[in-house]
């Protein structure tokens, strides 16, 4: 898989992911809070793609960890998971996703969840394309 498609996959998967968790937030605070109308900034939904695109950044790790024999693969997913929950903290903070501490934990839950969801789907798609090109690396040697 090229790099622009994963970064592009990766945020739309991230943005859709905040969106929802977002909303789930909203709902959560409308029932916890009794606010008669819920109201987000203007800025909300683009930063929801800010975020998601600057949270698909850190793959760019992993891919350098593949190329580089002397980094350990272990080593880049750890790095690419605090760096991702850095980029999380700082977007939350910076565009007021959360105010108190319990919000900042319900960001960090919401974090947990979109974080294991797209890196099972990221899996998911590397393990199709490599099926592709299996496939199609077959379809030439039936023909030789």
């Amino acid at each position: 898989m090229s790099k622009a498609k994963l970064i592009y996959n990766q945020t739309l998967m991230i943005s859709t992911g905040i969106l929802l968790g977002m909303g789930i937030r909203t709902v959560v605070l409308y029932f916890t809070n009794g606010q008669e109308m819920i109201q987000w900034e203007w800025f909300i939904p683009i930063s929801i793609i800010i975020t998601g695109f600057l949270c698909s950044l850190p793959s760019l790790i992993l891919y350098w960890a593949d190329e580089n024999t002397k980094v350990s693969i272990h080593l880049a997913e750890v790095l690419h998971c605090i760096s991702v929950l850095l980029v999380v903290s700082l977007c939350g903070y910076l565009f007021k996703w959360y105010t108190d501490l319990r919000e900042y934990l319900f960001i960090l839950l919401l974090y947990v969840l979109i974080y294991g969801a797209v890196w099972v789907y990221t899996i998911w798609m590397f393990r199709a394309d490599e099926k592709k090109i299996n496939q199609a690396i077959g379809e030439i040697r039936d023909e030789e």
